[in-house]
C-alpha cells in the first residue's frame, strides 16, 4: 500500500518530524511546482490575445519556479549537502508566498473587471434591443396575406 507519509527510513529507524517534513517538502514541493508551471503555461497561452489575461499565468509560472527552488533546497537540507540550504529554502518559499499573493490579487482584479465588462455589455445589448424600432418592419402575417391576395387575382 502506498502511503503519503513516510514512517521509516533505512530499516526500522523512525524519522524525526523535521526530517519527515523536509522529505515531504522536497517530494511534494517538486510535484506541485511542476503542476503550477504547467497550469501557468496553459493559462498564459490561453490568454495570449490580451496581455492583461496572461499576467496570472506568468505569476503561476514564477510561483512554480520559486517552489521548485524551495523544494530543491529542502532536499539539500535533508541530505545536509549545502551549508546555507535552510536559508535558501526559506528565501525561495517566501518568494513563492509573495507570488501566490500577487496571483490571488490579479485573479480577483481580473474577475472584477470581467464582471464589470459583462454588466456593461449586457446593458448595451438590452438598450440596443429596446431602441430598435420593430414596428417599421413588415409583419410576416401581413406579407403572407398579400401574397395570397395576389395569387387569387391571377
Amino acid at each position: 500500500m502506498i502511503s503519503i507519509d513516510k514512517e521509516e527510513k533505512d530499516g526500522n529507524q523512525p524519522l524525526n518530524k523535521k526530517a519527515r517534513s523536509l522529505a515531504d517538502i522536497a517530494k511534494w514541493g517538486k510535484i506541485t511546482a511542476v503542476f503550477l508551471i504547467i497550469t501557468g503555461s496553459l493559462s498564459a497561452l490561453s490568454a495570449i490575445v490580451t496581455l492583461l489575461g496572461a499576467i496570472p499565468g506568468v505569476l503561476l509560472i514564477i510561483s512554480g519556479v520559486m517552489l521548485m527552488r524551495s523544494a530543491k533546497a529542502a532536499a539539500a537540507l535533508q541530505e545536509e549537502s549545502e551549508e546555507n540550504a535552510e536559508e535558501n529554502m526559506l528565501e525561495h518559499y517566501a518568494s513563492f508566498i509573495k507570488m501566490q499573493f500577487f496571483y490571488a490579487v490579479s485573479s480577483v482584479a481580473l474577475g472584477i473587471i470581467a464582471f464589470i465588462l459583462f454588466v456593461i455589455f449586457a446593458v448595451i445589448g438590452i438598450v440596443a434591443y429596446h431602441s430598435t424600432n420593430t414596428y417599421d418592419a413588415p409583419d410576416s402575417y401581413y406579407y403572407e396575406n398579400t401574397l395570397c391576395l395576389n395569387d387569387k387575382k391571377s
